[in-house]
């Protein structure tokens, strides 16, 4: 019957805790699901709303920066390594001791003259020392060890007695493990481990800010489009007005009003893609900026307050190739990796050596029946010294495979840091060639933009004149919209090609005036 009731008990107890446990996750879950309701209903009451956010390129830098999870990852990073630098130079912190005993025996006396048939002994030690090691690999340890002890023995000239002995051991390598390099090795592997952190978070704030800048450019020119595409549209209703009046007077025939009709939905069509391309270069500018995360704007519609010009920069090959070996985070990265594998090397080089290590030892002896006579006593007449060397030779088959690795290692990287200069030989003279490329298309466009204004105006004297068909005015205008697209769109494609040219580089944060925080 108890052994039941004991059984009942445990299974009410273990229910009652799964029940409490259940409870506790329901109502997290609870309060997890209120909070995305609460934000849920901001995002929508926000989305009711109408609004317009006036941003710059400034402005768009800053959102790009502002909430990056990417970044703020990449920010985190050089924090965890810094930690490992402290970890490693804690090697070489001194390491405090302290040790205090007491020891009781009582036992039968195996020996007359011990005084006694049971012999008592208590032995008391408090000990203190101060060890550790410096960065040629030399190891100290000072200990000031003392001890009282008191027993039954006839042979004891003191009861108690007290025992005070300072000493210093000190050991030094002589071959394996000697030297600064050796032994700073982990610190300075684990700072270039940081300082190529702090590398790939520039290198990921240059990538956020060169896609931040373009989709502000691709936005910008969906704008110009929208705007082209309506002016189109305006030309070819003025056109069917003409025609319509025209048609009434008999002067054209049907085919002809219908050919202008069906040019003006074409044109209509046109802007209604448009308008979408709008809404999509939009979303993907505020997904760039964080700004879809922003329950307050996520919805608003964005006015850009810097228009992007045709500024012409002057761009040598050879400056852009020195500017990028000299800035650019990977090539650094790189770089700070190839510093740490030949480290490793050494390293394991050093392992291939026999251990022979020095050592000695110096230290005072004073006994007295007091502790402070103990002390007194602590002089050159009662010294206690030891000097010596240790040898242990290994048989090398573990450090010399890890030894081999290691230059496989490097080389490996070598072949890596080579490849990684002809890409960025390829790929910067790939951008400046693109600049230069852009900039021609620039005049061409502009050239072609205004010869077709001119040949538009002049038709459409002809056309009034009865000189041209509606065909042909209407070939006119698809062509004078098209060389203002094209003219638009270089000048958006020349400005990316700087983006890009500055990227390849590693300019993007000076050029943009950007400084980060470490």
């Amino acid at each position: 019957m108890l052994k039941r009731a004991f059984i009942i008990l445990l299974i009410t107890l273990f229910t009652e805790g799964e029940f409490s446990n259940v409870y506790a996750a329901a109502s997290s879950l609870d309060q997890e699901l209120r909070v995305r309701e609460i934000e849920k209903a901001v995002f929508m009451a926000s989305g009711s709303q109408e609004r317009i956010l006036k941003i710059g390129m400034v402005d768009c830098l800053l959102y790009s920066l502002k909430n990056n999870s990417e970044i703020l990852v990449k920010k985190i990073e050089p924090q965890i390594k810094e930690g490992d630098v402290r970890i490693a130079r804690a090697d070489f912190e001194p390491t405090l001791t302290g040790e205090y005993t007491i020891e009781d025996n009582t036992e039968l006396s195996g020996n007359t003259l011990q005084g006694a048939t049971v012999f008592n002994s208590l032995d008391m030690n408090f000990n203190a020392g101060v060890s550790g090691k410096f960065v040629t690999g030399t190891e100290y340890n000072i200990e000031f060890l003392n001890e009282r002890y008191n027993s039954d023995s006839a042979y004891q000239v003191f009861r108690p007695y007290y025992i005070a002995n300072p000493k210093v051991t000190i050991t030094q390598p002589l071959f394996r493990d000697f030297g600064i390099l050796v032994n700073q090795a982990d610190i300075i592997i684990a700072q270039n481990n940081r300082k190529q952190s702090e590398k790939s978070f520039k290198n990921t704030a240059i990538t956020e800010i060169s896609r931040a800048k373009t989709a502000y450019y691709n936005y910008f020119f969906s704008l110009q489009k929208y705007a082209i595409d309506k002016l189109a549209l305006g030309r070819t209703l003025s056109l069917l007005e003409i025609n319509k009046e025209r048609y009434g007077k008999g002067l054209i025939s049907s085919v002809d009003l219908l050919e202008t009709e069906a040019a003006a939905a074409s044109r209509e069509k046109a802007v209604v893609a448009s308008e979408a391309a709008i809404k999509k270069a939009e979303d993907a500018l505020k997904i760039v900026t964080n700004l879809v995360d922003d329950p307050e704007v996520w919805n608003a519609k964005i006015e850009l307050l810097d228009k992007p010009e045709f500024k012409q920069e002057k761009i040598e090959l050879l400056q852009c190739l020195k500017s990028a070996f000299d800035f650019r985070p990977d090539y650094q990265s790189a770089k700070i990796d190839l510093k740490s594998k030949d480290i490793k090397i050494k390293v394991a080089k050093n392992a291939l050596l026999p251990t022979v290590d020095l050592t000695g030892s110096y230290g005072l002896n004073g006994l007295e029946k007091s502790y402070d006579r103990a002390l007194q006593n602590d002089n050159t007449n009662y010294i206690d010294w030891m000097a010596g060397v240790k040898v242990s030779v290994p048989w090398g088959g573990g450090e010399r495979a890890e030894y081999d690795q290691r230059k496989m290692e490097k080389a490996q990287a070598l072949l890596s840091f080579q490849r990684l200069e002809q890409d960025i030989i390829l790929e910067v003279r790939d951008k400046v060639r693109e600049v230069y490329v852009q900039e021609r298309q620039i005049a061409v466009a502009k050239l072609a933009k205004e010869k077709e204004t001119q040949n538009y105006e002049a038709q459409q004297e002809r056309y009034a004149a009865g000189q041209v068909s509606t065909h042909d005015i209407l070939d006119y205008q698809d062509k004078l919209s098209t060389a203002e697209l094209d003219y638009a769109k270089a000048i958006i494609d020349y400005n990316i090609s700087l983006v890009n040219l500055d990227k390849s580089q590693g300019l993007t944060l000076a050029k943009n005036n950007i400084k980060l925080e470490e």
